[in-house]
């Protein structure tokens, strides 16, 4: 099992995964990978997943997913695609959906995805943490997390404070999200087609959000997707089971 594998996966799971979801993926795991090559492997490894059974191929549209063609003829004109009009044309591609034996491969693959050992230790917080937190995992089962986000449900739960506690709250909920093994920092990456997760620590990584955050906050722009929180698999469990505690 590859690390993309179990990640794709344990992510469609939840939700049908779209193609670009899944190349990105199969650049994080091997980055070194020219486009094409990426873009192959991440034919070969959606092919594995229908060839065992475990994944169908649709096409979304407003009635759902919906099947036109056999998932060969699918994989056979994608395996000759090109990676530049694969990128452009994302509306026409397929959508990954796991089968019942899917599902429970799914299920089986281990919640420590590899990432570095949480830090367990319990804080306490004089301020309503727990709120903005809940609020950014339930956001990041469907979205990688923007700082924007981040500042924004801060700032809901801040109301009555200043600029710069607000901003020192959602260093904080950061650097905890990420201690604690529920998310990974990183940023764009347009080769990544999303996602990349930075090669630093977090007290670098902190700094770096801090000069554009912190120092230049009235340029909106050059700091509201700078960076991007990507849930764990530690994080994604903990997401679903905050939303089935809080479903009627």
């Amino acid at each position: 099992m590859s690390w993309a594998r179990d990640e794709v996966l344990f992510e469609a799971q939840f939700a049908a995964l779209g193609m670009k979801a899944v190349q990105n993926r199969v650049f994080r795991e091997r980055p070194n990978r020219s486009p094409d090559e990426v873009w192959q492997a991440t034919v070969d490894l959606v092919r594995s997943l229908v060839g065992d059974g475990l994944a169908i191929l649709g096409y979304r549209t407003e009635q759902g997913l919906v099947w036109q063609e056999s998932a060969e003829q699918v994989l056979d004109r994608l395996q000759t695609s090109q990676v530049t009009v694969v990128e452009e044309t994302a509306v026409d591609l397929p959508w990954l959906h796991l089968t019942e034996a899917g599902k429970r491969a799914a299920q089986a693959v281990p919640i420590d995805d590899g990432s570095e050992v949480p830090d367990h230790h319990v804080r306490q917080w004089d301020w309503r943490f727990a709120d903005a937190a809940a609020a950014l995992l339930a956001y990041g089962t469907i979205d990688w997390i923007e700082l924007g986000q981040i500042h924004w449900r801060v700032s809901q739960v801040s109301p009555a404070e200043p600029l710069d506690v607000i901003q020192r709250r959602a260093l904080e909920l950061i650097a905890d999200l990420v201690r604690g093994g529920l998310a990974q920092l990183g940023s764009f990456n347009s080769d990544a087609l999303g996602f990349f997760p930075w090669d630093c620590s977090l007290d670098e990584a902190l700094d770096r959000i801090r000069a554009v955050y912190v120092d230049k906050f009235d340029d909106t722009a050059g700091w509201d997707w700078f960076c991007l929180l990507d849930l764990t698999r530690q994080g994604m469990t903990l997401a679903r089971a905050i939303e089935a505690q809080a479903a009627p």
